[in-house]
């Protein structure tokens, strides 16, 4: 499976964190890891990055290290905008574990203060990650480098990028957009449409530089109606950067992906899953979104269903028919009617699926959307060991978590659990649920965790892959799952 970005998951939505009493377990055993990753199976140049949130509200870091294969961080260095600072360029090193299951973790120490990581190894170079000490909580994931990518020219030509985080005020903001660089680093044309609480801008034209160093790590400046925007971003490859803003407002991080036109409605043909994730300006509170659509490559939604969890107000499986159209330079529209709203978007095609962000006033929502299907789908479509993200918003605070499971490719699952609640760590629990799947790709998980019984609902991508929200009052959740 192709190194792929990270599902951009919920926005932080709440300033000021209060602790989330659902989280028990601890009469629950501790199951011994299962699998044959090792310290070798993390060798070499990666690339990180995550958002969440500390006792100050929103975080985003994004950085890069050496592992050595043996549990050594030899070097590496990172960017941080929380409300205790923003840092930039500060060195990393450290220790990591891998256990025999992909799950690990790294010790990341640095003059702007040390951290722990939680993380468990899919296929391809990729890990996911939740930030797992007692002073943040968040979400991400670490990615292979190419070394051979770290220079202007490896990055010449266009990229989509979509970004979430806070402005000014705190208030929830989403971003996404394109733009085109030269062998300079010189941002050529682009074109930025952002959500900020409900006000919407569409359509704004970039200027800018986004010039690599040779150690992987760079510096973009991009002017939009916003003012100038100014980033740190780490390459993973020709086709993918981290970025994380190093401004004191407002505070973005995301990831950036090759697009390669021109594009046309035809561009967009066939099954898709899709999860978008933000906040609800009306409420408030956070929101998420799942689904899958059927796209006819002339600018028709012809069929699809829809889940929505909205501030723990659910609705399930909702009909979404609807429109979409893409213009040449990659920027395109969806629009899909439902009974209870019609639901905007803009959309950005890239190399590793379509970047949207929701355009409504009530519903700042972002994510990687329309994931295209491997259709049809059955029980055995979900077969083999898996690693699980998610992240969590329930009324007060943030749960972020990671696990491996096995799934028999009938109905059930079973592994390990560990989980960041708002900096409460809950390490090594069991994991255990059942599933059903329809052949559209749209499968029932009922997980029993020590949160007790998760009902989630996940998106079959293929085999490989599936996206999901929870779909319990208590919990807003979205998240991944990647094979191992």
């Amino acid at each position: 499976m192709a190194v792929q970005e990270r599902f951009p998951l919920l926005l932080a939505v709440i300033a000021v964190l209060a602790v989330f009493t659902g989280c028990g377990g601890g009469s629950l055993s501790f199951p011994p890891p299962q699998g044959t990753f090792t310290n070798a199976s993390l060798n070499g140049p990666f690339a990180f990055s995550y958002t969440g949130s500390d006792g100050r509200g929103f975080l985003a870091v994004a950085g890069s290290f050496q592992a050595d294969g043996a549990g050594h961080i030899t070097a590496g260095m990172q960017d941080i905008n929380s409300g205790f600072g923003i840092f930039t360029n500060s060195p990393v090193t450290g220790t990591y574990a891998v256990r025999a299951d992909g799950r690990g973790s790294a010790n990341l120490n640095s003059p702007a203060g040390n951290t722990t990581i939680d993380f468990v190894i899919v296929a391809s170079g990729h890990a996911l990650i939740t930030r797992f000490d007692a002073n943040a909580s968040g979400s991400g994931t670490i990615d292979q480098q190419t070394t051979s990518a770290f220079s202007n020219t490896a990055l010449a030509g266009t990229f989509a990028f979509n970004l979430s985080g806070i402005d000014g005020l705190t208030n929830p903001l989403a971003v996404a957009g394109n733009l085109t660089s030269d062998n300079t680093g010189t941002i050529t044309s682009g074109v930025d449409d952002s959500n900020d609480n409900g006000g919407v801008v569409i359509n704004d034209p970039l200027t800018g530089t986004i010039p690599v160093n040779s150690n992987g790590r760079g510096a973009a400046t991009v002017n939009t109606v916003r003012g100038t925007l100014t980033f740190a971003f780490y390459v993973v490859d020709a086709n993918h950067l981290k970025l994380v803003e190093v401004d004191a407002a407002p505070v973005l991080g995301g990831e950036a992906f090759r697009q390669t036109g021109p594009f046309s409605n035809a561009s967009l043909s066939g099954p898709f899953a899709f999860t978008v994730a933000g906040a609800d300006a009306a409420t408030p509170g956070p929101s998420a979104m799942g689904g899958t659509v059927v796209l006819d490559g002339a600018g028709t939604v012809t069929s699809g269903s829809a889940d929505l969890n909205d501030a723990g107000s659910v609705v399930t499986n909702i009909a979404v028919p609807g429109t979409y159209s893409m213009a040449a330079n990659g920027r395109g529209t969806l629009t899909l009617v439902s009974g209870l709203q019609t639901f905007h978007f803009v959309i950005y095609p890239s190399s590793q699926g379509v970047l949207a962000l929701e355009t409504d006033p009530r519903f700042i929502t972002t994510g990687t959307a329309l994931q295209q299907q491997s259709t049809p789908f059955s029980g055995g479509s979900l077969s083999g060991n898996y690693g699980l993200n998610f992240t969590a918003i329930s009324s007060t605070s943030e749960l972020d978590a990671i696990a491996e499971f096995a799934a028999d490719g009938a109905s059930k699952v079973s592994g390990i659990i560990d989980l960041n609640d708002n900096g409460g760590i809950t390490f090594g629990q069991p994991l255990s649920g059942n599933f059903s799947v329809s052949a559209n790709g749209r499968a029932l998980l009922n997980l029993q965790t020590p949160l007790g019984t998760q009902n989630m609902v996940m998106y079959m991508v293929n085999g490989n892959r599936a996206l999901f929200i929870e779909l319990n009052s208590s919990l807003v959740a979205a998240g991944d799952i990647r094979h191992q």
